[in-house]
């Protein structure tokens, strides 16, 4: 832009002297074939790498940090859904105990069963209620015809403990030893095989892996307890939004004992480790995102004029370099 013809413009005529963007007439510009091919890539590199960065700039990230859990007391929320091919819920019942000496049988309060038949596909109703059947004969031939159809249960709910060291567990306490021991008067008969749908400690948030979910155990003959062996690591999770979810990891190790005294179970024994982990998300700043912006455009121009005139001068080189050996042969 010319500042003269107005008086205002011709006040900031000094502002000249501090353009970095000095012009040249568009007829001492000369395009070339080495140039356009150079620009083609270099700009083919560019977008590449803008897409790349916008990428990042659109991803959420997650960053993890330890510290020691200093808080004392509060409950453990134990979400779980198991299934037994092999024993009915008539006589399956949740169990737990913990370092404190708080022991409990036969828990119902939001734990639910449901029966499975043959194929695993859930039948009846959905029981939430203890149901201790009578020590008559009537009784144990009821549950005689269950595991003769091949009756599963699907357990699953709710378990609130004390946050200390424990265990929880599936065994045959909902019915007496008299009615346990009529039916299975061969304990190498009783089926722990299972498959552990789901089994968190805690509310879920995104990212969260449960390394037993999926976890099938079964037995082609015999049987034995199987235990589980938890490590229980407590975790804030902070979303973008500033919301702080506190729950639980874990990690896990398991072990098969064989039969030995009194009916085979499946444990759950887990121990609260002392330090925290906090899980943060957080985003690329706009602010960051523009300077990588800028660094892209700006430095690919320069490296396209670099390569440019490096490509020019060797092309010249070569071409000088040949036709005078062309002229010295007299071809």
């Amino acid at each position: 832009m010319t500042l003269s013809g107005d008086g205002s413009w011709e006040k900031l005529e000094w502002l000249k002297n501090f353009d970095v963007f000095p012009k040249t007439v568009d007829d001492a510009k000369e395009a070339s074939v080495s140039g356009g091919t150079v620009s083609v890539v270099v700009l083919f590199f560019m977008f590449l790498l803008l897409f790349t960065e916008t990428s990042i700039f659109l991803k959420t990230n997650t960053k993890f940090e330890m510290e020691v859990d200093t808080m004392r007391g509060g409950t453990l929320q134990i979400n779980f859904d198991i299934s037994f091919p092999g024993l009915p819920c008539s006589v399956l019942s949740l169990d737990s105990m913990d370092v404190s000496g708080e022991h409990e049988l036969d828990i119902v309060h939001d734990v639910y069963k449901r029966a499975m038949d043959s194929k695993g596909n859930a039948v009846g109703a959905v029981i939430s209620e203890k149901v201790k059947l009578a020590r008559d004969a009537l009784s144990i031939s009821h549950i005689r015809e269950q595991l003769e159809r091949g009756e599963g249960c699907n357990i699953y709910g709710t378990l609130n403990a004390q946050k200390v060291s424990g265990n929880f567990h599936l065994s045959l306490h909902a019915q007496d030893f008299h009615v346990l021991s009529q039916v299975f008067p061969d304990r190498s008969t009783v089926n722990t095989s299972h498959v552990v749908n789901h089994l968190s400690f805690g509310r879920d948030y995104p990212g969260l892996k449960n390394p037993l979910d999926g976890e099938m155990k079964t037995l082609d003959k015999g049987s034995g307890t199987f235990e589980y062996y938890i490590k229980i690591v407590p975790t804030k999770f902070h979303h973008l939004d500033g919301t702080i979810i506190d729950t639980n990891q874990y990690s896990v190790t398991d072990h098969f004992r064989k039969l030995q005294d009194g009916f085979p179970a499946v444990y759950f024994i887990y121990d609260i480790s002392p330090i925290m982990v906090r899980v943060k998300q957080w985003k690329q700043s706009f602010s960051h995102y523009a300077t990588q912006l800028c660094a892209i455009t700006g430095g690919m121009y320069v490296v396209t004029g670099q390569l440019h005139t490096w490509s020019k001068f060797l092309w010249t080189k070569y071409y000088i370099g040949k036709k005078s050996l062309t002229s010295s042969l007299g071809i």
